[in-house]
């Protein structure tokens, strides 16, 4: 079942807006109570907005510590690698998977280990229910990172953190846009065991767009 708090906003610019405001709170009050913020990362294509306006706010960039929930094993200026997509920070924690998904997952859960929990993991959804690389049909790993072969989508070999990892965290924010993720989204409401409802928490905020929900209206219900 979806978290209660999930706000169904009317596109995919007021889910980034709404995200870029979640963030930049969650940041100043992890800063005023602890001195650093560290912040988990999505990739995909439905988080970039809300990167891009967030790097245009005025943050206390110095004491943001980001790392990222998986990547795809490429070189590591390859364009599709999640780590391309980043922020104004000097403290970056990319995960190596140039080296190979095994490698990398040993030496990134190493990296994290020390900075339990997380201030906040971002997570994104797949059309076919999956989130950061952990896909449907694929067994649930232990520990805090696990490395993936055959993945169903290019390229085969990633590196994704775990549910146990994704859900060490203070906040997580869930975000999902897109009419192709409408009948996933069906799905994880209805009780379905995709790994997007396996890792996110009872009480995280999940910003989903009318597009996104449309397969919860009426007029989808019908046919």
């Amino acid at each position: 079942m979806l978290s209660v708090d999930t706000q169904v906003l009317v596109d995919a610019e007021a889910v980034a807006q709404q995200a870029c405001a979640e963030i930049a709170a969650a940041a100043q009050a992890a800063i005023r109570e602890r001195g650093v913020f560290r912040l988990v990362m999505a990739g995909g294509g439905t988080p970039q907005r809300a990167y891009t306006l967030l790097a245009a706010t005025t943050q206390d960039w110095d004491k943001w510590e980001i790392f990222w929930g998986d990547e795809r094993c490429l070189p590591v200026d390859h364009l599709e690698r999640n780590s391309q997509m980043s922020l104004p920070t000097p403290h970056r924690f990319p995960i190596p998977a140039e080296l190979g998904a095994e490698a990398a997952a040993a030496a990134y859960a190493q990296t994290i280990h020390d900075k339990l929990p997380f201030d906040m993991v971002m997570l994104g959804m797949g059309e076919d229910g999956h989130t950061a690389s952990l896909f449907p049909g694929f067994a649930v790993a232990a520990g805090l990172t696990t490395a993936v072969h055959n993945a169903p989508k290019p390229p085969p070999d990633r590196v994704s953190l775990t549910v146990e990892a994704l859900q060490n965290c203070r906040q997580q924010l869930v975000l999902v846009t897109g009419q192709g993720k409408a009948e996933a989204m069906a799905q994880w409401r209805n009780g379905e065991h995709l790994p997007i409802a396996v890792a996110v928490r009872a009480d995280a905020c999940v910003l989903v767009d009318a597009a996104a929900n449309s397969w919860h209206s009426p007029d989808k219900r019908a046919k």
